[in-house]
């Protein structure tokens, strides 16, 4: 349901101003509009503007009252070097090639979040799990090929229920197969469940049952370095630590009367080099903060920091490592027709607050912070989504230098739709080479016309490289596990050292193959081999090479995927997936 509330400002010269709405958002997913006048303080940097590839943008029928939240998906699911574009609008689960569709899936219920994609059944091809709900809306869980075709065992329904946020992918017994933990909305509580990748219940210890809506995305990771993974996820009021068995951690869970916890779904990431995890997040409620706890559920150094004058904040966080340290940003918005000042902040794992911040971001933001180089300088930059828009039904895409704070070039970016919960993505979507950004934006209309999702790409005019990413979609793989503390690697080959040429014999293998690589000139390379789960490490080569063909015999291996990943002296990198079977 859409609720618009109307705020008018009197008195100051027309010529001044231009009319904006201001989008807010409540914990039944129900969206509020504030139709305000605002200053014309988003006018881009300079006059440089960014042009849509060709065919789009492209429309699609939304749902009214479920709209899109967290963008969408990039990934090559056909294994023709191109990242195609998954998503949902309304029922129906969407994947493009550029501008034209290689599939869609009519589903039951309303596709919300991005759906998550991995190889989990170790197969060499890409899965999608979609799950669905929305208000009044019958909910499913979906796991598809990468041709669109039902797993067997899929689409799994639980009392028509609501599947709320995404799914997590996640090998939690590292067997070389992945599971589907995914929550159920059954109020008034909600339930935890996890499946295998054929749909069958993982153990007999799921699923569980908690109070209240669960209401973030599972995150995954061995937080207390016991060797065991553990499961982190939040109701709208307590904070929760389970273990394998589903049984809570010891200190969890976490609530206060004060502090409750939506959409904010949270990192798993080792800030102080101790090998336990700390958990990194955001929460809403008469006590808002950004809050990082140890594994044991205590507050971790001098967090928490209260969002300040109380405003909430529905990001979920960005961890990055340029350097050796981490640096956590997030976002508080304004939610109200006053327009607070809305706030970029960024801090170290410490909790040090970065020079130049909080960043000054008058458009607010709630969606997915992302951070690339998109301008061919030597920094990186931060790209965010705006909860303003234009009475046309035009939302913005804002960017910043990471260390400045400057508005990059050519931003704000306007876009067709409302970018709000969502945000950006980048990514070469024609595979000409050259950088993309792709958003997935609606319009909410208040009046008898259906309301509108857009795919908008734009054209960001420089060379596209995987190595001016550091963060790229929601929980920062489409993994959705959001755990840092594991070897990062991409899940398709991306070559991007100049000269190299790989190629794995045979792919798959069987327990044993071999590597042959082809250089076109002198580098200085080092490769190792990293299983998917980060359980397996070893190094293949590390040396000054000359202009040839070298050849290298790989270690006999279980079955499993693993990744070759080659590094270069200015830290430049490929990966290359190698699938491991039985004979």
């Amino acid at each position: 349901m859409k609720y618009l509330l109307l705020f008018f400002t009197f008195f100051i010269p027309s010529s001044l101003f231009c009319q904006y709405y201001l989008g807010a958002l409540d914990e039944n997913y129900q969206e509020i509009y504030h139709k305000v006048e605002k200053p014309l303080a988003m006018a881009r940097n300079n006059p440089a503007t960014f042009n849509q590839l060709p065919g789009f943008p492209i429309s699609f029928l939304n749902d009214p009252n479920s709209s899109n939240f967290r963008n969408l998906t990039l990934e090559d699911i056909n294994d023709d070097g191109i990242q195609e574009l998954l998503f949902s609008c309304g029922n129906i689960l969407y994947a493009y090639n550029n501008n034209t569709p290689l599939w869609t899936k009519a589903m039951i219920g309303t596709g919300i979040y991005p759906p998550s994609v991995a190889d989990i059944d170790n197969d060499g091809d890409m899965e999608i799990i979609q799950v669905t709900g929305g208000n009044g809306k019958d909910g499913r869980v979906y796991a598809v090929d990468h041709l669109g075709n039902d797993l067997p065992g899929f689409p799994k329904n639980y009392d028509n229920n609501w599947i709320i946020t995404t799914a997590t992918l996640a090998d939690l017994d590292v067997d070389g197969q992945m599971e589907i933990i995914f929550l159920e909305r059954n109020p008034p509580n909600g339930v935890l469940h996890i499946l295998d990748n054929k749909g069958e219940i993982w153990t007999n210890n799921w699923p569980i049952q908690v109070s209240g809506t669960l209401a973030t995305t599972p995150s995954i990771g061995d937080i207390d370095n016991d060797g065991q993974k553990e499961i982190v996820v939040a109701s709208t009021t307590t904070l929760y630590a389970f273990d394998l068995a589903g049984q809570l951690e010891d200190g969890w869970p976490v609530e206060d009367n004060n502090t409750q916890f939506s959409f904010q779904s949270p990192i798993l990431v080792d800030l102080d080099g101790d090998e336990d995890l700390e958990i990194v997040g955001a929460a809403h409620g008469i006590q808002a903060q950004f809050y990082i706890k140890n594994h044991d559920g205590s507050d971790f150094l001098a967090w928490p920091f209260f969002v300040p004058e109380g405003t909430w904040s529905f990001t979920t966080p960005t961890v990055i490592n340029r350097t050796g340290d981490y640096e956590i940003i997030m976002s508080r918005p304004s939610l109200d027709a006053q327009f607070l000042n809305d706030k970029i902040y960024k801090w170290d794992g410490l909790g040090n607050l970065a020079t130049n911040y909080p960043i000054e971001n008058d458009l607010g933001s709630q969606g997915v912070i992302i951070v690339a180089n998109i301008d061919e300088d030597d920094g990186m930059e931060i790209i965010l989504s705006s909860n303003t828009f234009t009475l046309d039904g035009n939302g913005f895409i804002n960017a910043f230098d990471m260390d400045s704070g400057e508005v990059v070039d050519g931003f704000p970016l306007e876009v067709r739709g409302y970018s709000h919960l969502n945000g950006a993505t980048i990514g070469d979507i024609n595979g000409d080479g050259m950088m993309d950004l792709a958003a997935l934006c609606y319009t909410p209309n208040f009046d008898s016309r259906p309301d509108s999702n857009y795919l908008n790409v734009f054209d960001l005019g420089t060379p596209y490289s995987p190595d001016k990413i550091l963060w790229n979609t929601y929980k920062g793989s489409n993994t959705r596990d959001g755990n840092l503390d594991k070897s990062v690697v991409s899940s398709i080959s991306t070559p991007h050292i100049e000269g190299v040429k790989l190629e794995i014999l045979p792919n798959p293998i069987y327990h044993k193959g071999s590597l042959k690589m082809e250089l076109s000139g002198n580098l200085e390379l080092t490769g190792n081999l990293i299983s998917v789960n980060g359980q397996f490490s070893q190094n293949l080569f590390q040396n000054n090479f000359t202009k040839g063909v070298y050849n290298y015999n790989l270690p006999a291996l279980i079955p499993g995927v693993y990744f070759l990943v080659i590094n270069d002296a200015k830290n430049r990198v490929i990966t290359k997936k190698i699938i491991v079977q039985n004979q």
